[in-house]
């Protein structure tokens, strides 16, 4: 009995040790390994802005006279095509009543003209007055087709919109007594933005014009937009104490943006080749970051330096064989010098 219970243990003792040949004292893990990569890595910069409306699509709209609004028509951030009434307009009294003048002044000036013809025809004029009545008519007629272009001889008007946009901003309400020249109303064409950007001074060196821009709603996720960098100011911007960057879209990559909306700016600054592992494959501790690489069966620990990242995969720079794999799962069991066993863990 007591050989029996001997050679059992024995086979026990044997086939435990068997298990962990060649892998020396202690227990291994079971962790999941990739080989590195060697591949173009971008370095990007994160900023955030606002979008607003491009000054060179929007238009003022203005009348070259005088008057009172009567109604509108739109409101603010109001969609509209070509030709949509916008607001009715009457012109003011002394407008209309610089109307009445000139055309007086028209019929009163062809009346002396006819008289002075009469008179130069029974020798009772001279050639001069004829040619002073006829510049006086042509003065008088050019103040009045000067009075019709502004549009004075209208007691009201319904202002149309002149291209399809948005009606971005209301400068007046009905009642309002204006001034010629007045802005009343802001239209701007859809799809053509500016957006406003901020960048940290130390960072601003690194962005020109012409750089791309993938452009995303901060409040949800989604598809990006891709946009340009049209302007890099050269001062910091008093308000947000960060330097502002322009960015303009336009077109079809415009239409999943609207003015007011705060957005995420990613800018391309460069791409250059670099080893690369997956994010989890990287830990970090009071020592730094570093990785563990799976060499012939057992964790060897590599401190590394971390650089750009891009599309989960994240740069280092170290001691590390690139010929070896590097642990992506099962990565915090281990500690230098630990038996490995790579499985689909």
């Amino acid at each position: 009995m007591k050989k029996r219970l001997a050679a059992s243990l024995l086979v026990f003792v044997l086939s435990s040790g068997a298990s962990f040949a060649g892998q020396g004292d202690g227990p291994s893990a079971l962790v999941r390994t990739e080989a590195m990569k060697h591949r173009a890595v971008s370095e990007t910069l994160v900023i955030y802005g606002v979008v607003g409306v491009d000054p060179r699509s929007a238009l003022n709209v203005t009348l070259p006279r005088r008057g009172q609004v009567l109604r509108l028509m739109v409101t603010a951030g109001q969609i509209v095509g070509r030709k949509t009434p916008l607001l009715e307009f009457a012109t003011g009294p002394a407008d209309a009543q610089a109307f009445e003048t000139a055309r007086n002044n028209v019929a009163f000036a062809r009346s002396e003209l006819q008289r002075t013809e009469s008179l130069v025809a029974q020798k009772m004029a001279t050639r001069a007055q004829l040619a002073s009545a006829h510049k006086t008519l042509a003065d008088a007629e050019g103040t009045l087709r000067t009075q019709e272009r502004i549009g004075a001889g209208r007691t009201s008007e319904v202002v149309y919109a002149p291209f399809a946009g948005v009606v971005t901003l209301l400068g007046v309400k009905p009642g309002d007594r204006v001034q010629a020249g007045a802005p009343l109303l802001q239209l701007s064409r859809r799809g053509e933005y500016r957006i406003e950007l901020g960048v940290e001074p130390e960072d601003v060196a690194k962005v020109k014009p012409g750089m791309p821009v993938g452009l995303s709603p901060v409040s949800r996720g989604g598809k990006k937009t891709e946009g340009a960098i049209a302007e890099v100011h050269a001062i910091v911007n008093a308000r947000t104490r960060l330097v502002d960057v322009v960015a303009r879209v336009t077109g079809k990559e415009s239409a999943m943006l609207m003015p007011g909306m705060q957005v995420q700016g990613v800018i391309t600054l460069a791409a250059a080749k670099s080893w690369t592992v997956p994010r989890p494959a990287v830990l970090r501790d009071a020592r730094g970051a570093y990785i563990f690489q799976a060499v012939h069966g057992r964790a060897r620990r590599v401190d590394v330096t971390t650089g750009t990242e891009n599309d989960g995969f994240i740069s280092i720079r170290g001691g590390f064989d690139p010929r070896q794999k590097v642990v992506v799962l099962g990565n915090y069991e281990l500690h230098d010098g630990m038996a490995v066993r790579e499985g689909s863990r």
